[in-house]
């Protein structure tokens, strides 16, 4: 995740096109947050800051015109019940009151866009998860997702892959981001109730039941994680931790084994030495993701697909309903006890990159996207605790 500066609202105003339906990124948004906000108990900080003309034009959506009749930096009655927006923070606070408006799924809507997914991809594209028997035969030559030197011969591993997909359309999904947001939330229990959970990058589970849960259905694996946590699977020790780490998941461990040719020596070590029977090892389907990623770049979002934002898009083409949890990516979140700071993951403390780190992903803006997909029904974005 990477923390960055919210784009201004006239940013917003792309669109994607669904079957007979356009979305339109627009100040409607704020519209829909400010009818919400009139039946709630802001919460204000104490302090009293300077007001600009942009929040004016903001805060006339929720008190009508006479607010701008009082003088900039009055303490009114008015001022009083406000939230500050000059503050990049206190926005955060539009973002969280439009996502604790009630919800509900728009069958339509889902439909719809599920049937744009097919009409680009075709409809096996359900199929295309991992590597199986089934979508790539023995001797076929597959392309690396990121690199566009050399090419994996499926033959090399065609004795261990599964015959097919074992899964294709589904009811209930959970897709499971790792938001610090996800500590002290209390969502365990809902995260398991479902037909069927993703999870990303081998987020652990262990200690943490409570508020992210404990079913997986399918689990990526980045091979950067060798290196980060198992010292490259370099010996006996390291390979056993690997594999008693792995014990607590179920389902499938998504390997992103294909993004690179340099990965392909390590996740071979993997799988030679995968003997638990929790979970298999499987291998993502490079064309999988390409396919995804081409979907949203004709649709505007130009950046590269982080993990959830992936996995979030797999489960629209297969289900009927699809929830997130744990995909709020900023450093504060307003709850209805008031707003607290939050760490990057819910299982370390590692700190919020700087708004100027380059990064892969630009998770505010995948984040715009799946606020408006909730907008109009087509997921469920859910926000802080689980009361």
């Amino acid at each position: 995740m990477e923390h960055c500066v919210i784009g201004s609202i006239a940013n917003m105003g792309r669109y994607f096109r669904m079957k007979g339906i356009r979305f339109y990124l627009t100040l409607s948004l704020i519209s829909v947050v400010t009818i919400g906000w009139l039946s709630v108990k802001l919460y204000v900080r104490p302090r009293v800051s300077r007001i600009n003309s942009d929040d004016i034009h903001i805060l006339n959506f929720i008190e009508g015109s006479n607010f701008q009749r009082q003088h900039v930096g009055e303490e009114s009655n008015i001022y009083r019940r406000l939230a500050v927006l000059s503050d990049l923070n206190e926005s955060l606070l539009l973002y969280g009151k439009l996502l604790q408006l009630e919800h509900s799924f728009n069958a339509s809507n889902v439909e719809s866009f599920r049937t744009e997914i097919y009409k680009e991809l075709g409809t096996n594209v359900t199929r295309l998860l991992y590597l199986t028997k089934e979508n790539s035969p023995k001797g076929h030559k597959l392309r690396y997702y990121a690199s566009t030197k050399g090419s994996f011969d499926t033959s090399s591993v065609y004795d261990k892959l599964p015959k097919n997909s074992t899964f294709d359309r589904l009811n209930r999904c959970h897709v499971i981001g790792n938001s610090g947001s996800l500590l002290h939330s209390n969502c365990g229990k809902q995260i398991d109730d479902a037909d069927f959970v993703y999870r990303c990058n081998a987020a652990p589970l262990k200690h943490f039941a409570a508020d992210a849960g404990n079913e997986s259905n399918i689990t990526s694996f980045n091979p950067s994680i060798f290196a980060k946590r198992y010292h490259g699977l370099s010996n006996k020790t390291h390979i056993g931790k690997f594999l008693t780490d792995m014990k607590q998941y179920h389902g499938y461990l998504w390997g992103a084994c294909l993004n690179f040719e340099a990965f392909v020596k390590i996740c071979r070590k993997a799988m030679d030495a995968y003997n638990i029977t929790e979970n298999s090892f499987v291998l993502g389907h490079p064309d999988h993701f390409k396919y995804f990623n081409g979907f949203w770049s004709k649709r505007g979002y130009k950046g590269r697909l982080s993990t959830g934002f992936y996995y979030a898009s797999d489960a629209l083409s297969r289900c009927n309903e699809v929830h997130l949890y744990g995909f709020w990516p900023f450093n504060w979140i307003f709850e209805k006890d008031g707003p607290r700071i939050i760490d990057y993951h819910y299982f370390d403390n590692i700190s919020f990159p700087g708004t100027t780190k380059k990064s892969a992903h630009t998770m505010n803006k995948e984040f715009s996207i799946l606020l408006q997909l909730h907008t109009f029904g087509i997921i469920k974005l859910h926000y802080g605790k689980c009361y």
